[in-house]
């Protein structure tokens, strides 16, 4: 008879770290605890949103990393969008155009995201 075992997961230093709940508490340099490592190795699917860090003046040509290049003329759209509302310019229709765009260019970027390949990992026991 097979007996599930409570799971649970962390991070630290960037690391995802799986842990299982053990009936006994062991002490390991002064701390108790009733968790260890898993007892069996395990597939394990992760999904994750990736995000760039705020776009500023230093950050230069690195401020778009995980944005596919095809997409970074959809956040060119979404600045000359707000150049056209701002109030010494104004165009709505300019404006309404490439806010259309950009729009577009989001959807497309979406589409994009949903289409790519997933990949799994293994994880196995660690003795800590």
């Amino acid at each position: 008879m097979a007996v599930d075992k409570e799971r649970f997961w962390y991070t630290e230093n960037k690391h995802i770290g799986v842990v299982e709940k053990d009936g006994t508490t062991t002490t390991t340099d002064g701390v108790i605890s009733q968790y260890k490592s898993i007892s069996e190795a395990k597939t394990l699917r992760i999904f994750a949103i990736s995000v760039d860090a705020d776009l500023s003046a230093t950050l230069g040509d690195a401020a778009f990393t995980n944005i596919p290049s095809q997409f970074h003329e959809a956040i060119v759209f979404k600045a000359i969008a707000y150049g056209y509302l701002d109030p010494r310019n104004m165009e709505m229709n300019n404006a309404a155009n490439f806010t259309q765009m950009y729009d577009q260019g989001v959807k497309r970027a979406k589409k994009y995201v949903r289409s790519q390949n997933i990949t799994t990992g293994q994880i196995t026991p660690h003795e800590f």
